[in-house]
């Protein structure tokens, strides 16, 4: 393996690890839009205080990450060509044991469990407080649901990662192969 090889594939999993973490933008931008549509009703809340900035600096970085995201996970062998010199294409006499995709599959099936242990404890807590608001008949609060919502679909995300790691590995080698 060479060392444009170890290259691509650390900057191909910050791409992936960037679209994981587009998600808290999501959450965090749906609560923003939640919380401007529940200022319209009561114009008091912010005063003369004009919160279009931040809900622009919200949807632009959720684009930003997410453009980010695409270019270092689809356009890896671009940045490779960058940022390594001639000598790094070249075999090393150390070269690892193992393949692209042997190291793709570890890494998302430990992406996938990373992304599910930080968000399953939280997501149980707020769902059970769902629920109970539910039962009772209480008004819930947007941006709760929003954060159910969003956090299953970490989980989601996070258990197919897991689960279709080989496949997704796959996926990437080939598409990594086809670039070249």
């Amino acid at each position: 393996m060479k060392k444009a090889d170890i290259y691509e594939i650390a900057i191909k999993l910050l791409g992936l690890y960037l679209f994981y973490k587009s998600i808290d933008l999501l959450n965090g931008m749906l609560a923003t839009v939640v919380l401007l549509t529940q200022a319209k009703e009561n114009m008091m809340v912010f005063g003369d205080v004009s919160q279009t900035p931040i809900l622009l600096l919200t949807i632009g970085n959720f684009l930003t990450v997410i453009v980010l995201a695409s270019f270092l996970t689809w356009k890896t062998k671009t940045i490779v060509s960058w940022i390594c010199r001639p000598a790094d294409y070249e075999d090393t006499a150390a070269s690892l044991p193992v393949s692209k995709e042997v190291i793709y599959e570890g890494a998302l099936v430990l992406l996938g469990l990373i992304v599910v242990v930080w968000t399953l404890p939280e997501f149980l807590v707020k769902l059970k407080e769902h629920i109970d608001l539910v039962q009772s008949d209480t008004p819930r609060n947007q941006y709760d649901i929003n954060f159910v919502l969003t956090s299953a679909i970490k989980i989601a995300l996070g258990l197919l990662s897991i689960i279709y790691a080989k496949s997704l590995a796959l996926i990437l080698v080939k598409r990594s192969a086809r670039a070249t």
